[in-house]
């Protein structure tokens, strides 16, 4: 069970380098990937799904790119893994579309679901500017996250 995939990571990772840049320009994917060494095409699928989750907007064109949508303080790393990943589960029967047989005599349920709900708050607790805080506001490292 993976609560922090690989995708989150390189979106948080892409997110941290594009919030210490230049705002005022769009940031190409070739340049994002070249820099964090995260093949375009899983780069772009990720600028997908933060586009469609309004953490970046994008520009079209020769120019293009992508910039964020809001301040870095304003996106938690939750909002990136629910973008990317949707809902946190501990436990598959707990959310499938199903209803688990055993749902209404599950010793577990209440304690899954505060579970979930604890981890779910700690990543709200963290966003984009407390992570570039955190690494003592220094320039992008590839090796961030590594």
């Amino acid at each position: 069970m993976k609560l922090f995939r690989k995708d989150s990571s390189y979106a948080v990772r892409t997110l941290v380098y594009i919030a210490q840049q230049n705002q005022s320009e769009p940031i190409s994917s070739t340049r994002v990937s070249q820099e964090l060494g995260i093949p375009r095409n899983f780069l772009r699928r990720i600028y997908s799904l933060l586009i469609q989750a309004k953490i970046l907007k994008a520009t079209e064109g020769a120019r293009g790119g992508v910039k964020l949508a809001k301040a870095p303080e304003k996106i938690s790393v939750w909002e990136i893994i629910h973008a990317l990943q949707g809902d946190i589960r501990v436990c598959d029967t707990n959310h499938s579309k199903e209803p688990c047989k055993d749902s209404n005599t599950c010793l577990m349920r209440k304690k899954i679901i505060g579970i979930e709900k604890l981890i779910v708050n700690e990543f709200r607790k963290i966003t984009i500017q407390t992570l570039i805080e955190d690494s003592g506001s220094k320039p992008y490292q590839k090796h961030f996250g590594k």
